[in-house]
């Protein structure tokens, strides 16, 4: 990770003195919340991308590639330095595939569609949310308690200077059963909800990585707490609901990522009793 140098951060996005800077460049003063990620491979064929406060990744399959979760707006500019990674293009991305439709998840997935021509998959029970900002239901906790924190304000900030808040996704692909999708990757969908009413992880079991979105984190992102935990009951619906989403995933082995925080590589059932232990945050 790099921090953003001011002289870079000033500048609008995807410029530097009149010409396209050499790397991803965040929107003006995002570098004083956030670290950028360089793209990193977390396990054959997967990058993680993004920044230290919010990740999202690439699939590559053969010479066809996934893009999982699409962070905040200003994101997109980090697509072409992962696809490189990788050693592909544009032209090679076929899908988007959302965890679920927060904002902080759904960042850049309308430019994807619509510069990139590719369907933006997601759970049904998501399908409100990402099409609108919409959800049912409300959190199961305010904010304000959270706001005692200097790590809300930090997340706040970022995503504040990172686009804030994404446009709707135009036109979604759903899927509502639990199985293989039929995306580069082939990853096997199970919807865990609690934390959004369609939240889904994707395991993709020949790469031994289990992308997590955002039923637990490493990172708190109003908190800032570490290890395996919850998201915020000001950012979910029902922690209990997502207590026993959890068990759906115990049997499972392999590396975590998740959309706050760093992978996880002690055991998905070690991430689970953690988890467990802490209990809602």
């Amino acid at each position: 990770m790099r921090k953003i140098p001011q002289a870079e951060a000033s500048l609008p996005l995807g410029r530097a003195a009149g010409r396209s800077p050499p790397g991803p460049i965040l929107l003006v003063s995002a570098f004083v919340f956030a670290t950028e990620t360089q793209p990193t491979e977390v396990a054959e064929g997967v990058v993680r991308l993004g920044t230290d406060l919010v990740n999202w990744y690439l699939v590559a399959d053969g010479d066809a590639v996934t893009i999982v979760d699409c962070g905040a707006p200003a994101y997109f500019d980090q697509l072409d330095a992962g696809l490189a990674k990788l050693g592909r293009s544009r032209a090679d991305v076929q899908a988007v595939l959302l965890t679920h439709g927060h904002a902080d998840h759904t960042g850049f997935a309308e430019r994807a569609r619509t510069e990139l021509g590719i369907p933006v998959h997601v759970h049904k029970d998501d399908e409100q949310l990402t099409t609108t900002g919409k959800a049912f239901g409300k959190a199961e906790r305010p904010m304000f308690p959270y706001l005692r924190y200097p790590q809300a304000y930090k997340l706040f900030g970022h995503l504040l200077s990172a686009g804030g808040t994404p446009p709707p996704v135009q036109t979604v692909t759903t899927f509502s059963d639990d199985g293989e999708l039929d995306v580069p990757g082939r990853p096997r969908a199970i919807h865990t909800g609690g934390h959004t009413s369609g939240h889904t992880v994707f395991f993709l079991e020949s790469r031994g990585i289990l992308i997590l979105g955002d039923l637990l984190c490493t990172m708190n992102p109003l908190t800032g707490s570490r290890g395996p935990q919850l998201l915020p009951r000001s950012l979910s619906l029902s922690s209990a609901t997502m207590l026993d989403s959890l068990s759906k995933l115990e049997s499972l082995e392999g590396t975590i990522v998740f959309g706050h925080g760093d992978p996880w590589t002690q055991g998905v059932a070690e991430a689970i009793r953690q988890a467990r232990a802490t209990g809602p945050t």
